[in-house]
């Protein structure tokens, strides 16, 4: 698999490339510091479901990660900022707290284990932006957040 972006989609799903995200980002911050109204970032990465020798029952393929662009791309509102930053890492910048952002994932997740792909997990963390805080902190913070994983 090959991770590749024009700038301002990723080629494969379509979704916001890193520069654009991290540009919108640092533009709702802006807002949010202005307005004090609450954002939050979620996080979301795919993980290969492993039987007990370690050894992964369904591989990620192009295909796995089109579906979950997808599925998120109807989840979320037009004016949410979703992108792939990673090979199988997404994020989404939405207006409001983490207690929204966790029902919205977990509706995500549910979803996905009815119309996903087997055998193909999915884990979760969010941050809600600190006033005053850059978005490089704020990046920082959610790749330092656990994982949660949905079991369904």
């Amino acid at each position: 698999m090959v991770f590749a972006h024009d700038g301002l989609h990723d080629l494969l799903t379509r979704l916001s490339a890193p520069p654009y995200f991290y540009e919108s980002l640092k533009r709702e911050i802006s807002i949010a510091n202005r307005s004090e109204s609450s954002i939050t970032v979620i996080r979301y990465l795919l993980e290969p479901i492993l039987i007990d020798e370690g050894l992964a029952i369904t591989p990620i393929y192009d295909e796995t990660l089109m579906a979950f662009a997808d599925l998120m791309s109807n989840s979320f509102r037009l004016e949410d900022y979703k992108a792939r930053l990673g090979e199988r890492e997404f994020v989404v910048l939405i207006q409001g707290n983490e207690r929204l952002s966790r029902q919205i994932s977990q509706r995500l997740i549910s979803h996905w284990a009815i119309e996903g792909i087997p055998n193909v997990g999915i884990g979760y963390s969010c941050a809600t932006y600190i006033q005053g805080e850059t978005a490089l902190e704020l990046m920082n913070r959610l790749d330092g957040s656990k994982l949660v994983r949905a079991t369904f």
